[in-house]
């Protein structure tokens, strides 16, 4: 067992946890919008709790990804795939802290958005997901 072995499956794990929060976070804000004023408090909370368990698996999946890349600079040179890569993600890093700004508005109770949006912004993370993991395989360019 090698440490960059080890790395890698703590970064899979934490990425993991990560997109399960991104993905089902989301999906707490179309119920919000949809619940009853008493079933908006406690989704509100799981919605906190859910938050600072993924920022705390986006920190790791960030910190695990940098020491890969520390552990094997090559792969900055591989292809243009990792470039792509990086930037999907880093725009998970912005999705992830607009879901934040979200749970915010609803708690102040003034989120401008309807359900139609939350709707469609609940698919991003699945579909960055995709394209992320179909680049780390596949490598295309």
């Amino acid at each position: 067992m090698n440490t960059y072995s080890v790395v890698l499956a703590f970064h899979v794990i934490s990425i993991a946890t990560w997109m399960i929060m991104l993905v089902y976070l989301p999906k707490l804000f179309v119920y919000h919008i949809t619940a009853t004023r008493d079933a908006q408090v406690q989704i509100a909370v799981q919605e906190s709790s859910l938050y600072k368990v993924g920022t705390i698996a986006m920190i790791l999946s960030i910190k695990f990804g940098l020491i890969l890349l520390y552990l094997n600079p090559y792969l900055l040179k591989s292809g243009g795939w990792l470039h792509l890569k990086l930037t999907l993600a880093a725009c998970m890093v912005v999705y992830h802290f607009t879901c934040k700004k979200f749970i915010t508005q609803f708690a102040k109770e003034r989120v401008s958005q309807n359900l139609r949006f939350f709707r469609v912004f609940r698919v991003i993370p699945e579909i960055t997901t995709a394209l992320i993991i179909l680049l780390t395989i596949i490598k295309p360019f």
